[in-house]
């Protein structure tokens, strides 16, 4: 369960429901995408090379997420692998096609895609809708566009394809 009140400074402790969860995770990108909507980059922030500022990580996200725009973060709080508990980046590339971007051999590089999707709503490139719900934002899809998918095809294949 996600805290209502994302606003107020919550100094009670964390329900361990929650963490089941990942709910302060969540919160946190949620957090960055709030600042990011209520206040947009001012002009010396906005002229930043994205391309020199983010990492392969969050343009593989924008590369697969180029199309649908749809973005969630999963996790599988029942895996007897540790690993495959971490939360995952997991985005809608087509209609009925998801990508999560999660390996349990590679704990390292799945923490890589949850550090880029971070780097995404930190420069607003992503806005929250519900809970786990994320989408590419305005200026997110027009980044998203300019990149070449070819460029990121190696990157890609780290990402595996599930049912929902």
């Amino acid at each position: 369960m996600l805290f209502r009140n994302l606003n107020a400074s919550n100094n009670s402790a964390t329900s361990w429901e929650d963490l089941a969860f990942g709910a302060p995770t969540i919160i946190g990108f949620s957090e960055l995408c709030r600042q990011q909507l209520a206040s947009p980059l001012s002009a010396p922030a906005a002229e930043i090379d994205l391309n020199q500022e983010l990492s392969i990580e969050a343009k593989t996200i924008l590369a697969a997420a180029a199309n649908r725009g749809t973005i969630d973060i999963r996790a599988n709080k029942d895996s007897f692998n540790s690993a495959e508990r971490f939360l995952a980046v997991c985005v809608e590339s087509e209609l009925e096609k998801r990508l999560l971007f999660l390996q349990k051999e590679n704990p390292e590089q799945t923490v890589k895609f949850l550090e880029g999707f971070r780097q995404l709503c930190q420069h607003g490139l992503v806005l929250h809708h519900l809970q786990r719900d994320f989408s590419l934002s305005a200026s997110g899809f027009e980044f998203a566009k300019s990149l070449n998918a070819a460029d990121y095809a190696s990157s890609l294949k780290f990402a595996c394809e599930i049912d929902h």
